[in-house]
């Protein structure tokens, strides 16, 4: 990392009038997704779709002039509950894609039963580029949520990731007081691991306060891109949002080709701005033409 980037810090529909107390335990819904992208003459397409349960996803777009497909992941219900479980599997194996979601995800807390909420990633890249570009995961209080992301890259895969978590509900004075988050991640290229990191969010706990922690912060977001920009441009964004965001804390790692942005703060859209603008930087950079943002994002 380049100098002035040493900061260091660790960083889904159910009503919430749904009764504290019940004598049953709650339905448990299993949801699973398997796609599987890869080029088509001119453009990349979906060539395998399989789901159970609700997951889902909308026909593909194709902005005008690029070959790279954009997909909208749906979850109906619109939120996740205790002991429910999503399944997404996604496999690149050449051309570009990019995947997003209409609306943040959302973890709920129901009653005192402690199941956890699962949600496992697995992202193969075998050829190509891979986009996973969600909204925000926001974890509401008395939530247990287990988010586990597993990525496996070819040698000359290329990836632009971010995973954004709320904690609470901070616009709406909602603080994350009971539950838990735990989130593994784990990016690997052609069977060697290029980062390993796990974050256990226990309220009251002390890393929720602890300097060395969340330092207080709701809201935590990290970015990975396969790429190597030049300092310039890294100096320019980490310029940028330092200026236009005095309240949050970013910051920027590399290991290897994995260049790593980080974000703590209060602020979910200010952080997601900010990785993509830092994603249209590297991805016009490494294109020779600015990405098109999906048209979700605007509505």
């Amino acid at each position: 990392a380049a100098p002035g980037y040493g900061k260091v810090f660790a960083m889904n529909c159910v009503s919430q009038s749904i009764a504290a107390e019940s004598s049953s335990p709650p339905r448990r819904w299993s949801a699973r997704l398997n796609l599987i992208f890869a080029q088509a003459r001119e453009r990349t397409e979906l060539r395998h779709c399989e789901h159970q349960g609700p997951l889902r996803v909308q026909r593909l777009f194709h902005p005008p002039g690029e070959a790279c497909a954009h997909c909208y992941l749906l979850h109906p219900p619109g939120g996740v509950v205790l002991g429910d479980e999503l399944e997404i599997d996604v496999a690149l194996r050449s051309g570009r894609a990019l995947l997003t979601t209409p609306s943040a995800g959302r973890f709920y807390g129901v009653g005192n039963y402690r199941e956890a909420q699962r949600q496992t990633l697995r992202l193969t890249v075998a050829g190509g580029r891979l986009e996973w570009l969600p909204q925000e995961t926001i974890v509401f209080p008395g939530a247990n949520a287990l988010l586990d992301t597993h990525i496996e890259l070819a040698p000359d895969a290329s990836l632009a990731f971010w995973d954004v978590l709320v904690l609470g509900r901070p616009a709406s004075g909602l603080t994350f007081d009971r539950g838990c988050l735990r989130q593994r991640l784990q990016v690997q290229q052609n069977g060697q691991p290029l980062l390993v990191e796990r974050m256990d969010c226990e309220a009251q706990a002390r890393f929720m306060e602890a300097r060395g922690g969340l330092n207080g912060c709701s809201t935590v977001g990290v970015a990975l891109f396969t790429a190597a920009p030049p300092q310039e441009l890294l100096t320019s964004w980490h310029q940028t949002w330092e200026e236009r965001d005095r309240d949050g804390a970013y910051a920027l790692s590399q290991r290897g080709e994995l260049l790593i942005a980080r974000y703590l703060g209060e602020h979910a859209l200010r952080c997601r701005e900010a990785f993509s603008d830092l994603w249209q930087r590297v991805a016009t950079l490494e294109n020779g033409a600015r990405p098109c943002v999906p048209r979700i994002w605007h509505t």
